[in-house]
């Protein structure tokens, strides 16, 4: 085994901060699974980072009061950016100095298990490659590109993926302009149409739109929730299929097809099923078939992205379906992928089309549940991922 000790990064700074808390503590339970010393690292929701063993009980994230500095085991700390340090060192903060090689604060590989801005998004692995440690997942450029919706389209549209046209604005030039952009817009596209933040992820801020009225309240949200928003057409009969990759070497998952109520699928269709509005329960966070998942935060179901209902494998035909990885792998590679992804497709069942909708390079419970469904544990899954850092 090539790294013994895997510190998981998890919570952070953006709004999707709960599904980190689970996405991490489900990867966290399969990396115990595979043999490897767990070191957990939280990023509170004000930038603070804390480290211990402590931190891998779910139930310590149930209590907002709660001041993880004042558990035992638990340090305040922070990555240097000084490549010949390569740990972690204590805050100026925090109740102890400067410290090398802990065996409770080491570790060989970092696992970030964060989702959006300041985690998914090149800022965190820029921290790390400043660091000069070994991470899972994407690089710098990667990541940044990955989260980009409008850009990632474009590298998938000059890679020949096909992806819905798009009309995107920036918040100084909505400012500036609304009535313009608006025309632009319907100008383009026929209603209904789409609007999405570009650089969030799990559906958040996404409307469909009917009219005029309709859109700039769309667009004004999302530009409250990011710098930048973009819309697209939006089909009438349409049916989403998801793909994982992980690699390089690159190899595709098995698909799946979710089911939501409504027209989008929202943040409260990927994470609340089966979930308790309110509260984190006590436990470790069970990876998949290694017990029943317990709890929730802010209506977020304690299983994650494992708790949305969908078919696996899809229900399309095995044309499709190796197209689909035959594309997601292509994007993955597009942006110069590495660890893992899931790629979002929407199959346009009036003409057959898949086209490029997004992709998630630190996908929520990782994915694991695709993998399985192709014959890959999420031991093994974690195992895979950390080899490659």
């Amino acid at each position: 085994m090539p790294h013994q000790s895997v510190a998981v990064l998890f919570g952070g700074r953006s709004v999707e901060h709960e599904v980190s808390i689970i996405t991490a503590q489900q990867a966290m339970d399969a990396l115990e699974v595979a043999g490897y010393k767990v070191l957990p690292v939280y990023i509170a929701k004000d930038g603070a980072w804390y480290a211990g063993r402590p931190l891998r009980e779910l139930a310590l994230f149930r209590d907002p009061t709660v001041k993880y500095e004042d558990l035992a085991g638990v340090h305040r700390v922070a990555v240097s950016p000084d490549r010949t340090a390569r740990f972690l060192v204590m805050h100026p903060y925090a109740k102890r100095g400067f410290f090398k090689r802990d065996p409770e604060l080491w570790a060989d590989v970092f696992f970030p298990c964060l989702h959006g801005t300041f985690g998914e998004d090149g800022t965190l692995q820029g921290l790390l490659e400043m660091a000069d440690v070994p991470y899972v997942g994407c690089g710098v450029q990667a990541a940044a590109l990955g989260m980009d919706k409008v850009r990632s389209k474009a590298l998938c549209k000059a890679a020949g993926i096909p992806a819905l046209d798009c009309v995107a604005a920036t918040r100084a030039q909505w400012q500036r302009d609304p009535l313009g952009f608006l025309k632009q817009v319907e100008a383009a596209f026929p209603y209904p149409v789409i609007v999405k933040p570009c650089s969030l992820g799990s559906s958040i801020g996404v409307k469909r739109c009917l009219d005029s009225a309709g859109l700039r309240e769309a667009v004004e949200t999302a530009l409250v929730l990011d710098e930048r928003v973009l819309v697209e057409p939006a089909l009438t009969n349409f049916r989403e299929v998801n793909c994982s990759v992980i690699g390089p070497p690159y190899q595709a998952s098995t698909c799946e097809m979710p089911h939501y109520k409504g027209e989008l699928l929202s943040f409260e269709s990927k994470y609340s099923s089966g979930g308790k509005s309110g509260k984190l329960a006590g436990g470790k966070m069970p990876a998949a078939g290694m017990g029943k998942a317990a709890g929730a935060k802010a209506g977020v179901s304690a299983a994650g992205m494992a708790s949305l209902n969908r078919t696996i494998p899809a229900p399309i035909s095995d044309e499709l379906t190796r197209e689909a990885q035959r594309l997601a792998v292509a994007a993955f590679e597009a942006i110069g992928g590495e660890g893992i992804t899931r790629v979002d497709f929407l199959l346009d069942d009036n003409t057959g089309q898949l086209y490029f909708n997004e992709m998630n390079t630190m996908p929520g419970s990782l994915a694991y549940y695709l993998w399985e469904a192709s014959g890959l544990g999420f031991d093994q899954l974690v195992t895979k991922l950390v080899e490659g850092a």
